[in-house]
Order: structure tokens, then C-alpha cells, then sequence
């Protein structure tokens, strides 16, 4: 039984993969490309909280960067080729 390796042009071993992103499903890649964004964002933005996601803008699957307290700096407006969308999370009210 010959399994799907991630992209439709796979050799029948996986030998032409060389460690490629599944890009069959983009959000999924997407993930793995925001945790690379926020591992370089991260230490250069010590007083905000990030968070990262795939969202779907007109049609087109992007990042957003959600964040809490300073706006973050060093920002890309791309990442990988897909656009950055930057979104402030407002923290919840204290009780």
C-alpha cells in the first residue's frame, strides 16, 4: 500500500519530498510557519503576549498575529509569502 507523502507529485518513496511542507493543506503549513514568526517576534517584544493563527482574508489564507498589551515590533508584512494581519486581544475584564 503506497501512503501520500504531501504533494501530489511524490515518488513512490517519498524520495523527492527533501523535507518539504505539506502545502496540500495550507492552513496546516500555516501553523508551522506562525510558530516560526512568533519564535523570532517573541524576544524582541518582551511586554506583549502573541498568538498566531490562519485565517482566511478575502479569499486568501493569511497569519494573524493576535496580541495582548504593546503593540509588536519588527513586524513582517510578509511571512513566507503570505500577508501578516495584525490583530490587539483586548484583556478580559477582572472580576
Amino acid at each position: 500500500m503506497v501512503h501520500s507523502l504531501g504533494s501530489r507529485t511524490s515518488g513512490v518513496d517519498g524520495s523527492s519530498e527533501g523535507g518539504r511542507i505539506n502545502t496540500i493543506n495550507l492552513p496546516g503549513a500555516l501553523v508551522l510557519y506562525g510558530v516560526a514568526l512568533l519564535q523570532t517576534l517573541q524576544p524582541k517584544n518582551p511586554k506583549s503576549r502573541l498568538g498566531v493563527a490562519p485565517v482566511l482574508v478575502d479569499g486568501v489564507w493569511c497569519l494573524e498575529l493576535s496580541y495582548q498589551g504593546d503593540e509588536p515590533q519588527g513586524v513582517p508584512e510578509r511571512w513566507h509569502g503570505h500577508r501578516v494581519v495584525l490583530k490587539k486581544i483586548e484583556p478580559p475584564p477582572s472580576a
